[in-house]
């Protein structure tokens, strides 16, 4: 059902409406305001004494599903698509759409970052445009305006006066599918991240607060620790990361708070995704070679743009992910996940019970046969021999996966012929 424009004829009105509307259209409202700080842009255009307003959010063609949702949800705009550059937008123009549905909802449902700055400049231009007869000063006062906008803004105070900003979750969840990522981290770490620029950092403090509160929702008698956001800043495009590392964290606290909210961009097959590697993880399936193995293959299906293949390929390859996770989760969980004890004890007891008297022996292959050396008696003599760090982790990954390891390795624990190799 979308929005109907009379319901947001004044801002009066508007809160009004808010009062009484289902808690659903809250809930979407609050979202696209947050998905708005994360992809959308505020733009004003002059020719002469003529100004044009525009809202527009831009996105990856394969994301144009939930830009026909916004334009049903709000009833206005329209949706465009660039087949050739890969790109679809939504975009509301009509001044009309702009001053009495646009402008009343983020006032209603305020933005956070930066990009509140760029929309204060953007609704003051349009109350003065609501002037039958713009003066020079008025012109003056748009131009500098627009001129203070977007890539152009020099400025970035805040109206200490407001109130500290709250998360709304459903806010978090649009600003998550613009700006955050499932992520796996070389093939067996994983990772939560939101990014923005260090412009808005009174945002990036409110969504660090946010995060962690989540933790508030720990398990009676639990050692699993509160979870921990940790920060970095890419000094040359001064973009400051948000990231939570620890699996328990992303498993315990995360996982429930987004699995509890609806997305409607195709974040929400990353998170699918990234949600059965998690599983895999937390239940101790990872750390078998069947389960390592699935575990990996999500590793080089998650983030990737999915229009870069064909769609039946992609389907059919998550489909098969789906299918071999059933069949994994038919045998007794290795961890026990009840236990309420963190990841990294459940692995060393995991471990422990299934060392090994004898060391580890690693066979390494490629198309032409064993490398030198091969059988090697342990992991480090083996990483030694490709040139890698003892330390590395790329046996304890790659073994008895049937997995290559930059397309040209084949780790296994036992001797295999040609045919399974090839």
């Amino acid at each position: 059902m979308g929005f109907s424009k009379k319901s947001f004829c004044s801002e009066a009105e508007a809160e009004k409406k808010s009062e009484i509307s289902s808690s659903d259209k809250k809930d979407f409202l609050h979202w696209f305001s947050g998905f708005t700080d994360a992809e959308g842009n505020f733009l004003i255009t002059l020719d002469r004494r003529y100004v044009k307003f525009r809202f527009k959010i831009s996105l990856h063609i394969d994301d144009v599903e939930v830009l026909n949702v916004i334009k049903s949800n709000l009833n206005i705009g329209r949706v465009t698509l660039e087949s050739s550059r890969n790109r679809c937008s939504f975009i509301v123009e009509a001044y009309s759409d702009i001053k009495n549905v646009l402008c009343p909802i983020f006032n209603n449902f305020p933005l956070h970052t930066c990009k509140r700055l760029d929309f204060e400049n953007f609704y003051e231009a349009v109350l003065i445009k609501d002037k039958k007869d713009l003066s020079s000063a008025d012109m003056e006062r748009i131009t500098y305006l627009k001129n203070s906008m977007n890539t152009k803004r020099e400025i970035f105070t805040y109206n200490i006066s407001k109130p500290q900003i709250i998360i709304n979750p459903n806010w978090f969840m649009g600003f998550l599918e613009g700006e955050g990522t499932f992520g796996i981290k070389t093939g067996s770490s994983m990772y939560f991240q939101v990014a923005q620029k260090n412009t808005s950092q009174e945002s990036l403090n409110a969504i660090v607060t946010f995060l962690t509160g989540l933790s508030n929702n720990v398990l009676p008698d639990s050692k699993i620790l509160p979870l921990n956001v940790t920060s970095s800043t890419n000094v040359k495009t001064n973009v400051v990361s948000l990231v939570v590392h620890s699996v328990d964290a992303l498993y315990y606290y995360l996982l429930p708070f987004v699995e509890s909210y609806k997305m409607y961009s195709r974040k929400a097959i990353d998170f699918k995704l990234w949600r059965i590697a998690l599983l895999l993880k937390i239940h101790g399936y990872y750390y078998l070679p069947e389960g390592k193995k699935l575990f990996l293959d999500i590793s080089d299906i998650i983030n990737k743009r999915y229009s870069t293949r064909s769609t039946r390929n992609t389907n059919e390859i998550i489909t098969d992910i789906i299918e071999r996770f059933k069949i994994i989760l038919e045998k007794d969980s290795p961890f026990d996940v009840q236990a309420n004890i963190p990841h990294v004890d459940n692995a060393r007891k995991f471990r422990m019970a299934n060392k090994s008297e004898n060391p580890k022996t690693v066979y390494i292959y490629t198309s032409k046969g064993m490398v030198k050396g091969s059988p090697f008696a342990s992991f480090s003599s083996a990483h030694k021999a490709l040139g890698l760090k003892s330390s590395s982790n790329t046996c304890n990954r790659y073994i008895d996966t049937g997995r290559l390891y930059k397309n040209k390795y084949i780790f296994s624990s036992k001797p295999i012929d040609r045919t399974s190799r090839d």
